[in-house]
């Protein structure tokens, strides 16, 4: 059994539940947006490596992913400093469709690679 999205989703989920006041010791700055893009992208690759199978499913990956950022946002109102943030998942969309879109080819690219 693969493993890659379970990998994924936890380092999502705790970087999700990092503290408010923490974050300045991450250093985030103004790459928030951009750091969801990068998060969902490449939990959508691990989607991809984990479920590839033929044809693959690219509406049921997404509202699987759309479906997880939601439940990472409401985490967030758990968390001191942290908030609901629809931008944050707008951003998480383009992630996912940026990693499925392109999960395909890195894939191959890595297979290719591995021989």
């Amino acid at each position: 059994m693969k493993y890659a999205t379970v990998a994924a989703s936890l380092l999502i989920i705790i970087a999700v539940l990092i503290p408010g006041r923490d974050l300045r010791d991450v250093n985030i700055g103004g790459y928030d947006k951009l750091i969801h893009v990068a998060m969902f992208a490449v939990w959508a690759v691990a989607v991809r490596y984990d479920f590839d199978n033929r044809p693959f499913n690219f509406p049921v990956a997404f509202i699987a992913g759309i479906s997880f950022s939601a439940l990472t946002e409401i985490l967030q109102l758990f968390v001191e400093g942290r908030s609901f943030d629809t931008y944050d998942m707008l951003a998480d969309a383009v992630g996912l469709i940026i990693g499925l879109w392109i999960s395909r080819p890195l894939l191959n690219l890595i297979e290719r690679i591995r021989r």
